[in-house]
């Protein structure tokens, strides 16, 4: 069985929303690639958008920890 591809970059975004329960913790992953000439700034806003249309309930939640790196291990 083939392993599906995986992006350039492996990203992780921990997110934090006050709720009406209390504060609540969010973690999302994940795999892009990204146009020649993007910036980490770009990533980092093509990201949030695309976790705050994927999850609606974490529009107000504040961004606590963005990490973005080469999905690549060496030796």
């Amino acid at each position: 069985m083939a392993t599906p591809k995986q992006g350039t970059h492996f990203w992780f975004m921990s997110l934090a929303l006050i709720t009406s329960q209390g504060l609540s913790f969010y973690r999302r992953t994940g795999h892009v690639d990204f146009n020649p000439g993007a910036t980490r700034v770009d990533a980092f806003e093509e990201i949030l958008t695309s976790v705050k249309e994927q999850t609606p309930e974490l529009q107000d939640a504040v961004v606590l920890a963005f990490d973005l790196q080469p999905n690549a291990l060496t030796p």
